[in-house]
């Protein structure tokens, strides 16, 4: 007899359904969590070589809560339950973030990630195992990608029998170079994943040793591009907010000695996330209340925010800092959550020191840029989930035995939702600062150094406008929408409406079949493509954003410079939008209501121009936004511009646009690559989109399958 009981967040959750019983947990109160109790943990660095590094994702105990924690259930708290990567003989890491892997330009790097996470029905990470919604378009290992689930539940309606369940099968995985100037086939992509018991792949998996078979994937990255603080973390279709939740995130370096900055101070990387945890001090994904979140997908959570910040795999840690100047990495790995920046004395109520800003997603910037909580400009470092931002501190300026906050003031969602409470989820790690025992000699931003010799421009960061000399070959008009469902009971619980999904240009990850749209049949599975632009051409992508919240764009392979942002007036845009479906009427996941290629004359994309619905001037970049990214904040009312050229970023704007090529085939695998919302849950329900770039006839590659990969 099917049975649901309620579960209110706060309250003891047990859910029956169709004979299934959720493990129980009861969650843990973020303000009930002792804040700068233990020491921030520093990932291990792995220097690549030439040898091959294999990494394991792994279930282990990693002591995540305070050392003062005392668990509900009476034992000692021995760790929680996550994922994270492993070397082979590796047992007892400092935590399930990292590793940093530092590889050096030129020099390619050989990786094989196995998968060993064994059954999402044994899995202690109860946050994945009561949160797998099989309703979802996903990797759905056991039916070999049916996905039979998302095609049979019918739109407002509750989904039945086994597709109301979570999935208990093994378990799959993929691991992703996000940032990375990669082969498709070495992507990492929604559709390459394998399994833990290596039985069963999707349609895109690769490895290097031509392996059918097997729960690991080598994959031999070339290295190729600029100096970059970049990142690798899961990416199995449907599943990844569960697998990054669960732990799995390092970070990927890349330097390039000839041409980084002298001297910069030393690095620590900070992954900032927020988390959840039950009284027994495990992860909590508020999941698991049928209808009540979504009436078709019961497990999915629009977006996962939790009440606890954890930095580097620790709860509120804090960091002892010398009287000098530090560079820290700062990445969001985050599900869903914003965070805004600043430091503060708590005592004195002074905010500083600066923030001094020299890199972005792509690398370094050309000269430092100040966010000067007390300046009149860049105040606050904000950050979206997949964004990281290269900064270096100077605690000189402070004395021995002081205290500094690194807060957090973005509001969830953001930019316009709630304000984070000030102590908890407005507080990250405590800097406690020593006196320096050398003297510093290391750079200096305060004094205005370059940092590189000047970056190829695509964008003229100070008017908003192209670059001199850059010519542009197609520009692209796409919109963010959200799917709402109207407020209705459903088998007795009150949906109160909310999302059901989320779409990229209106369009579901594998398209519809129109004539506008390009089949690609890979591994014998077809998709519809409508993003399939040319190596070495340079297009505007003009996002329009007709959501309530701001989303973090992701492009796979390519760095992009922000060009501007202009607001737009939604109501009316938004009306004309829905005027021109044939039916009249907006229809969620048609697409975009015009002929992609030939609707909208100005740009490509299928939808009516907003340049009519325009609003005010464009608004520049801001200054620490001026450098190449790979995810960019897209605001809502607002449209996005970004200047994408599909070519590595060290490459002259000036030259023969037959020279604008990768040194090896972007479209070699024939599966391409994604664009996507960074925001996870968003991602893992339908916000992505495949991307085929048409290779350059007659380019020279010197990475090339399968003697390289």
């Amino acid at each position: 007899m099917r049975q649901v009981a309620r579960c209110i967040l706060g309250l003891l959750c047990i859910v029956l359904f169709y004979g299934y019983a959720l493990a129980v947990q009861t969650p843990l109160p973020g303000s009930a969590i002792p804040q700068f109790v233990d020491p921030l943990p520093i990932p291990h660095t792995i220097v690549a070589g030439p040898g091959q590094i294999e990494l394991r994702s792994t279930e282990f105990l990693s002591r995540v809560l305070p050392t003062t924690f005392v668990p509900a259930n009476g034992l000692p708290y021995a760790g929680t339950w996550v994922w994270g990567y492993l070397e082979p003989n590796q047992v007892s890491p400092p935590s399930y973030i990292g590793p940093v892997i530092v590889a050096e330009r030129g020099t390619p790097t050989e990786m094989k990630f196995v998968n060993n996470l064994g059954s999402a029905a044994t899995t202690n990470v109860l946050a994945y195992r009561n949160s797998t919604d099989q309703t979802l378009h996903w990797a759905d290992p056991l039916n070999n990608g049916a996905n039979m689930c998302m095609m049979e539940t019918q739109p407002m309606m509750p989904p039945m029998g086994m597709c109301a369940e979570n999935y208990l099968g093994t378990i799959p995985d993929v691991v992703h170079l996000h940032g990375g100037e990669v082969p498709p086939a070495l992507d990492g992509g929604p559709d390459a994943w394998y399994s833990s018991d290596g039985t069963r792949h999707g349609f895109g998996y690769y490895s290097k040793d031509g392996a059918t078979s097997g729960n690991y994937a080598i994959y031999r990255y070339p290295n190729s591009q600029e100096a970059a603080p970049i990142w690798f973390h899961p990416h199995p279709l449907g599943v990844t907010r569960l697998s990054v939740y669960a732990g799995l995130a390092g970070a990927y370096l890349v330097t390039d000695p000839p041409n980084d900055p002298a001297n910069l101070p030393p690095l620590v990387p900070l992954a900032i996330q927020d988390r959840s945890f039950d009284t027994d001090g495990q992860l909590y994904y508020p999941a698991g209340i049928p209808f009540i979140l979504n009436p078709e997908h019961p497990f999915w959570t629009p977006e996962f925010v939790g009440d606890t910040i954890v930095v580097n795999g620790k709860t509120w840690p804090y960091l002892n800092v010398e009287a000098k100047r530090y560079r820290f990495i700062f990445l969001n790995g985050s599900n869903a959550r914003t965070f805004e920046m600043f430091l503060t004395n708590p005592v004195t109520k002074i905010n500083g020191p600066t923030l001094w800003q020299i890199g972005t997603d792509g690398g370094y910037l050309d000269a430092p840029v100040a966010i000067d909580p007390n300046g009149l400009l860049l105040k606050r470092l904000i950050l979206m989930p997949g964004e990281r931002a290269d900064v270096i501190i100077d605690f000189s300026g402070q004395a021995p035995g002081t205290k500094l906050l690194l807060r957090n003031i973005a509001k969830t969602p953001f930019p316009n939702g709630a304000t984070p409470q000030g102590s908890t989820l407005g507080r990250i790690m405590e800097f406690r600062v020593t006196a320096a025992t050398t003297p510093d000699t290391s750079y200096n931003p305060a004094q205005g150094g370059a940092l590189r010799a000047p970056m190829i421009r695509l964008a003229n960061p100070a008017t908003g406008t192209l670059a001199a000399g850059v010519t542009v070959q197609k520009t692209r008009l796409l919109t963010l929408n959200e799917v709402m469902g109207m407020p209705m009971l459903v088998n007795g619980f009150a949906y109160p409406g909310g999302p059901l999904e989320i779409l990229v240009n209106n369009t579901k990850w594998d398209g519809t079949a129109r004539p506008d749209f390009t089949p690609v049949n890979a591994g014998g599975h077809t998709s519809y493509y409508s993003e399939t632009p040319k190596e070495g051409e340079t297009e505007i992508w003009e996002i329009a954003n007709l959501t309530a919240d701001a989303h973090p764009i992701h492009l796979h392979l390519v760095q992009f410079q922000l060009l501007n942002r202009q607001p737009f007036d939604v109501g009316k845009y938004t009306a004309a939008y829905a005027a021109a479906f044939p039916t009249k009427l907006y229809q969620p996941g048609y697409g975009p209501p015009l002929d992609y290629n030939t609707g909208n004359l100005r740009a490509v994309g299928g939808n009516p121009d907003v340049v009519p619905f325009l609003k005010t001037k464009v608004q520049p970049p801001a200054a620490n936004e001026a450098g190449w990214k790979d995810t960019v904040i897209m605001y809502p009312g607002q449209v996005t511009r970004i200047a994408v050229r599909w070519a590595p970023t060290d490459l002259a704007t000036n030259l023969d646009p037959n020279q604008l090529s990768y040194p090896f085939d972007p479209n070699a695998w024939g599966f391409g690559y994604v664009w996507h919302c960074h925001i996870l849950d968003h991602e893992d329900n339908e916000m992505m989109r495949p991307t085929s770039v048409v290779p350059m006839a007659g380019a020279l590659r010197t990475f090339v399958q399968p003697m390289d990969y």
